[in-house]
């Protein structure tokens, strides 16, 4: 007689486990899919730190609000001290590249480099030397970042768990991809369920005109070198961007800025094209 129950084969019991242990649903579900991401790191060779909001630097917490980093990720107090001097952490290479990158990265004394190798000027400007007083003591790590809604960026530090290991452009293009998707998974489940909803900005569909008049305002221009930009008046401008405000829930301008930027209304401007496709500087 047919039924409609599905038989799991032993392989695919453990399968729905492991995915069972690395998604995150609730707060109850962060520490089994860090100590999950911890042990998928582990394989290589690697161990992790974890930064799910490079704004702040607050460390991963588990559900009762235990740290994560030492309990699960197996650093020692003595190495994460250095992190907790903001100021000098913030200014870690590490986290600069993952400010301005979007996808995993190896960096060392000698370069940074992608897997794509595709061309970031950004990553040209960051000072290598500072991997010196790094608070991260390796001499290349495997950087992965993480570019969420409403413009947070979460990283992950990846460094050897020997001391001695030495190169790891072998291992980088090895686990790259599936470390990406580990981490992109922990990370984004993290954020998901541990993120205060009073301060997200309402979804506030935008006309043409009033990013227009955001966005410039975001370059710094008055109302009036607006209007004269838009070829509308000083009124008009005034109108657009107190519509915007309150369609994104904003109390005054600046907020108004920012939420915009985080739903992705506002950006750099691109260079114009030249002929034949490159822009120009």
């Amino acid at each position: 007689m047919a039924t409609n129950v599905l038989e799991l084969r032993p392989h695919d019991r453990v399968t729905a486990r492991t995915m069972r242990g690395a998604a995150i649903t609730t707060l109850d579900d962060i520490r089994p899919a860090a100590e999950y991401l911890a042990a998928k790191v582990a394989e290589f060779g690697l161990k992790a730190m974890i930064w799910p909001d490079l704004a702040t630097l607050d460390a991963p917490v588990d559900g009762a609000g235990a740290p994560l980093h030492g309990s699960v990720f197996g650093w020692s107090p003595e190495a994460l001290a250095p992190w907790q001097v903001v100021d000098r952490a913030m200014r870690s290479p590490f986290l600069r590249a993952a400010r301005v990158a979007s996808e995993p990265l190896l960096i060392t004394r000698d370069g940074i480099r992608s897997r794509s190798r595709s061309a970031n000027r950004l990553l040209d400007h960051i000072d290598l030397t500072e991997l010196e007083t790094c608070p991260v003591s390796a001499a290349s790590a495997i950087v992965i970042p993480i570019h969420m809604p409403l413009g947070q960026v979460g990283a992950a530090i990846l460094t050897p768990r020997d001391a001695s290991t030495g190169e790891l452009a072998d291992l980088f293009d090895v686990c790259a991809a599936p470390l990406t998707a580990a981490v992109w998974r922990f990370i984004t489940g993290y954020v998901a369920v541990s993120r205060d909803e009073r301060y997200l900005p309402t979804e506030g569909l935008l006309t043409t005109r009033e990013i227009e008049c955001l966005s410039w305002v975001a370059h710094g221009k008055t109302d009036y070198e607006i209007s004269i930009i838009l070829g509308c008046s000083h009124a008009g401008v005034r109108y657009h961007v107190t519509r915007a405000c309150a369609k994104l829930g904003a109390v005054n301008r600046a907020q108004s800025v920012f939420r915009a930027a985080q739903l992705g209304y506002l950006g750099a401007p691109l260079a114009p094209r030249k002929a034949g496709g490159e822009r120009a500087n």
